[in-house]
C-alpha cells in the first residue's frame, strides 16, 4: 500500500508541475512571437499554443483545477505514506510512545511533502515556463488541449462561475492576454535597460525620442518668431552674406511688409552666384524659396512628412488668421526625434 502511495505522490507531484507550467506559459507567451511559427506552415505544436493564448479562460479553468486536484491528491496520498517510512526509520533508533512517534513523524511528513510540492510543484516549474514561455506553450498546449477537452463540461461551468463574479466586480473578462504597452511602459523599460546594462545612454535617448515624436507638434519644437533670424526684402547680396557668416545659418528668411510677413528664404549657396559688381543689389524675387506654412498643432511626424514629400527644410509656424509664431527647420525635426545635433557652425559653450 505504501509503495503504491508513493508511486502515486510522484504522479501527483509532476501533474501539479505540468499544471503551473501549463497556467504560467500561457499567461507569459506572446501571439505575436507565436504566429510566425504558425505562418511557417509546419508547427503544429504552435498553432495549438497560440490557439490556447488566445482563449485564456478555459485553459487557465482547466490549470487551475488541474492543480487543485493534484495538491489535494498529494497531501492525501504523500503525507500517511512519507510519514510511515518515517515512523519506521525512527522506531530503529529511538524507542518512543506511540503517540509521540505519530506526532513527530507526521511534522517531518508534512514538511517534506511541503517543501518538494512548493519547489518541485510549484517554483521549478513556474521559472522554466518564465524563462522560456513560448517553448513551453508549444510542448504543454496540445495534451492540456485534450484534458480540457476531456472536462470541458467541468471547465465551462468554472469559467461561467468566475466571470459571473468578475462581473459583479464590475469588470469585463477577456479571453486573450493584453500584451500591448503603453509608452510610459516602454519608458519604464528602456530605464530599467539602461540601469541594466543592456542599453547604452545614446541608445536610450534615440529610443525615449522615437517614442515620444508621435506626440510632439510644431510648435513645440519651433524657433520662437522672436527670435528668427531674418532680414528685409531691400537686404543687399553682400549683407546676406556676412549674416550667413555671422550667424552660422544657410537659410535665411526674407520678410516683406514686416518681421511677420516672411515670404521665404534665402539660400547661402544661391548667394555665390552673383558677381563682385551684384553685391551692392538685392536678391531677385525668384532666387527666393518657398517655405512650407503649418499650422501650430501640426503633427511633428506629419511636417517630416511634409518636408520630404515637398523637398523642403523650413516651414513657418501660422495661425488660422495669419499670425507668425515661429519657424521649423528639418534640423529641429531631426532632433526632436534623435537628440541634439551639433554640426560644425555650432559655437561651443565654455564649461
Amino acid at each position: 500500500m505504501t509503495a503504491g502511495f508513493l508511486i502515486a505522490a510522484v504522479f501527483l507531484l509532476i501533474a501539479n508541475g505540468f499544471f503551473v507550467a501549463v497556467e504560467f506559459a500561457l499567461l507569459a507567451s506572446r501571439a505575436a512571437r507565436l504566429e510566425p511559427m504558425v505562418e511557417s506552415g509546419d508547427d503544429e505544436r504552435a498553432a495549438i499554443a497560440l490557439d490556447a493564448v488566445r482563449d485564456l479562460q478555459p485553459q487557465l479553468a482547466g490549470a487551475q483545477l488541474g492543480i487543485t486536484m493534484a495538491s489535494l491528491g498529494l497531501g492525501y496520498v504523500a503525507e500517511p505514506s512519507v510519514a510511515h517510512l518515517i515512523e519506521g526509520g525512527i522506531e530503529q533508533f529511538w524507542h518512543l510512545s506511540a503517540g509521540m512517534l505519530h506526532a513527530i513523524s507526521l511534522t517531518v511528513a508534512l514538511s517534506i511533502v511541503v517543501i518538494l510540492h512548493m519547489v518541485l510543484g510549484e517554483m521549478v516549474p513556474k521559472n522554466l515556463a518564465l524563462a522560456a514561455p513560448e517553448a513551453t506553450a508549444r510542448l504543454l498546449a496540445p495534451l492540456h488541449g485534450a484534458y480540457v477537452t476531456l472536462l470541458r463540461p467541468i471547465v465551462w461551468f468554472l469559467t461561467w462561475v468566475s466571470n459571473g463574479f468578475v462581473r459583479m466586480l464590475g469588470f469585463e473578462p477577456v479571453d486573450e492576454l493584453n500584451t500591448a504597452l503603453t509608452v510610459n511602459e516602454f519608458h519604464m523599460l528602456l530605464d530599467g535597460a539602461v540601469e541594466g546594462g543592456t542599453l547604452e545612454g545614446m541608445e536610450h535617448d534615440l529610443l525615449s525620442g522615437a517614442l515620444d515624436f508621435r506626440a510632439r507638434t510644431a510648435d513645440s519644437i519651433m524657433v520662437p518668431s522672436a527670435l528668427m533670424v531674418s532680414r528685409p526684402r531691400s537686404t543687399s547680396v553682400a549683407d546676406l552674406e556676412q549674416l550667413v557668416a555671422k550667424s552660422g545659418h544657410s537659410r535665411i528668411p526674407i520678410t516683406a511688409a514686416g518681421p511677420g510677413d516672411v515670404i521665404g528664404f534665402v539660400h547661402s549657396k544661391d548667394l555665390l552666384r552673383f558677381g563682385a559688381d551684384e553685391r551692392t543689389g538685392q536678391v531677385p524675387l525668384e532666387m527666393i524659396r518657398r517655405m512650407l506654412i503649418v499650422p501650430p498643432d501640426q503633427p511633428v511626424r506629419d511636417l517630416m512628412r511634409a518636408m520630404r514629400r515637398e523637398r523642403r527644410h523650413l516651414a513657418l509656424v501660422r495661425t488660422g488668421d495669419g499670425v507668425l509664431l515661429g519657424m521649423v527647420t528639418l534640423e529641429d525635426v531631426l532632433e526632436a526625434l534623435v537628440g541634439a545635433i551639433t554640426d560644425e557652425t555650432d559655437i561651443e559653450q565654455p564649461i
